[in-house]
């Protein structure tokens, strides 16, 4: 009988295994006499060690995969999420917005485009299928062409599938057998038998509470490799399927993200029975988007849990929408309360899309009426648009050519990518803030050759007013505007703009400024400052707000009108639905050559590339 003070169960790799095989054995009376070192007892002992190494290495494989936490196969993650009431998010089509024209020949009462019709359409040398997500009926006039608007084309390819009910046995499962599926097309079909063709249309069920005995409903549960099943109720939470009934299900099996940029479509074959339709693009194709990660699914799926079905706290909002709508790169979520004014009974919204600064209106509707099932009570759920801030920044790059074989234009070059990086990584979200020391870090980190780099920090936002008209304007940087003293000037200025001074007439070349709080017009004629109005509106240094009262410009320079203005701090917090953005635009970066300062020589060039911008030899600030 073995004693267990000499077993030891602690130790499973596979030389402290044999060790302690070895070990044993020589405290055992039987084996006092062999020779443990010998081939034979040493292939023995080799055998054991790697059968209890690799028993216990299998055991805690499997152990990780009972965990969402520790699970690796894809497999056991969706298993997992199920116990959770989670869908991993599948593909999702791109869709786009098109006007189909179409010429009768035969002068119908109307012309009938049905679902699923196809079109095509090019991106990048590959070709894509679109359809029609559902059918679109115009009233003809004769054979006059009759023009169908706001007509919806899907990515993909439709597929329809059938399973005879057997609900006695238990191996039958309505199994979508395709990958790539978007689980927001499966459509699901009861027919009452192969002889009786009369049909049933289930939907999915999305909230239990709704449902009852009689509910024609259809639950998706994902299943191996990648695909989704079928299931029906049991009569108390929604209607059974019986024996004998025909399961039509109907799915599309879609490209995701790589549909996204379609423009032009052109007809496979007839539309509404007609040859020669003409489709004229409204949008582009978007919100296409691919599986989510094994990554994603680990982190939704028990925070999907939290949520249970209702839009109650920040977090709520978030998930549902970010589950739903998987283009979003960034959301941000505040009650009305903590508005600024506030108000009570919304919820403000605010989006950043993976693609592009902003949503679209369609997209906005389509996230207000998922939103809209979840709200509790008469919360309203309200989007806000996001406030872009974007510095300028003056850079000054010290190094050494010495140290590099690139040249002086390459490592700019450099330079720029690695702060549109910073940028891209670092920033570009909701609450992300700008720490210079971190950008100046990146920048040093960009070539061993770079021995220092000095940032001068400027802050600026877009202003697009109406143009002769007499409206206020609120600028919220949401960050302390320098003002060390009263008196103090410069710390706001803005690009230029035209404007009827008090004797109505049009003064151009107008820009704005400060003063102890009141924001002034002023131009500049022959080298003069002349005050154009003494009072254009405020500035809060403290808020960084900019209030422009009845500003009434009648033309101003570029696509917009910047305002500029100088921060109290060099590093840039961002407010609820603000985002800070580095532009290329609006960086001018010198390069300065040490390698020669022994000699008293330097050697360096600027370049900038805001097309707004000024650099004068006495200060560094831009505009």
């Amino acid at each position: 009988m073995a004693s267990p003070s000499n077993l030891r169960l602690t130790g499973l790799d596979f030389d402290e295994l044999r060790t302690n095989f070895k070990n044993y054995l020589a405290t055992q009376d039987e084996f006092t006499d062999y020779d443990t070192t010998g081939s034979a007892f040493s292939v023995l002992l080799d055998v054991l060690a790697y059968n209890t190494h690799v028993n216990s290495f299998y055991l805690n494989m499997i152990a990780n995969e009972m965990f969402i936490d520790t699970a690796i196969k894809r497999n056991s993650l969706m298993s997992l999420s199920k116990m959770l009431g989670y869908l991993p998010k599948s593909r999702k089509s791109s869709y786009a917005n098109v006007t189909i024209a179409v010429t009768p020949t035969d002068s119908p009462s109307n012309v009938t485009i049905a679902k699923n019709t196809r079109f095509k359409s090019e991106i990048n040398g590959i070709t894509f299928s679109f359809v029609t997500d559902q059918s679109y009926s115009e009233v003809a006039n004769g054979n006059s062409t009759v023009t169908i608007p706001n007509v919806k084309l899907v990515q993909g390819e439709p597929l329809t599938f059938r399973y005879t009910a057997n609900t006695s046995d238990h191996s039958i499962k309505y199994k979508i057998p395709n990958t790539g599926v978007d689980t927001d097309s499966v459509t699901v079909t009861l027919q009452e038998s192969e002889d009786n063709t009369s049909q049933s249309t289930y939907t999915l069920a999305s909230d239990l509470l709704n449902i009852n005995s009689s509910s024609n409903v259809f639950f998706l549960e994902p299943d191996s490799d990648d695909t989704y099943q079928v299931k029906f109720g049991d009569d108390i939470l929604g209607r059974k399927e019986k024996t004998g009934n025909i399961v039509i299900i109907g799915y599309n099996i879609t490209n995701g993200s790589l549909g996204n940029g379609a423009r032009i479509f052109s007809p496979v074959s007839t539309v509404g029975g007609y040859a020669g339709a003409s489709v004229t693009t409204i949008s582009a194709s978007i919100g296409g988007s691919d599986e989510e990660s094994n990554d994603g699914i680990r982190f939704n799926a028990p925070r999907h849990y939290e949520v249970q079905n209702r839009a109650v706290t920040a977090n709520d909002y978030k998930r549902i929408i970010t589950r739903e709508y998987p283009q979003v790169e960034s959301v941000v979520v505040y009650g009305g309360e903590t508005a600024d004014p506030p108000q009570y009974g919304k919820v403000f919204v605010g989006i950043k899309p993976k693609s592009g600064l902003a949503i679209t209106t369609s997209v906005k509707d389509f996230i207000r009426d998922v939103l809209n099932k979840y709200n509790v009570g008469s919360i309203t759920p309200e989007f806000v648009d996001i406030d872009y801030i974007f510095p300028v920044m003056t850079i000054t790059v010290n190094y050494d050519s010495r140290l590099t074989g690139k040249t002086q234009s390459i490592l700019k070059r450099d330079v720029t990518s690695s702060i549109t990086n910073f940028s891209t990584t670092d920033l570009q979200e909701f609450s992300k803030e700008l720490r210079i020391s971190k950008l100046s870090r990146s920048i040093d980190d960009t070539n061993t050759a770079i021995v220092g780099n000095e940032i001068y920090t400027k802050l600026k936002k877009s202003l697009n007013p109406t143009l002769n008209e007499k409206l206020n304007y609120t600028i919220k940087f949401s960050n302390e505007i320098h003002h060390p003293h009263a008196g103090h000037m410069g710390a706001i200025t803005s690009t230029e703009f035209t404007i009827l001074d008090g004797e109505n007439i049009s003064r151009s070349g107008c820009k704005i400024d400060d003063v102890n709080g009141i924001i002034r017009v002023f131009r500049i004629s022959d080298g003069i400052k002349k005050i154009v109005y003494e009072n254009q509106g405020t500035v809060d240094y403290k808020k960084g707000e900019i209030v422009l009262n009845l500003f009434n410009p009648s033309a101003y320079v570029g696509s917009s009108l910047d305002i500029i203005i100088k921060p109290e701090k060099q590093d840039v917090k961002p407010l609820r639905e603000q985002v800070v953005l580095i532009s290329e635009s609006n960086l001018t970066i010198t390069m300065n050559d040490v390698s020669s300062v022994s000699s008293g020589l330097t050697t360096s060039t600027s370049t900038s590339a805001t097309t707004t911008s000024t650099t004068t030899t006495s200060t560094s600030s831009t505009y």
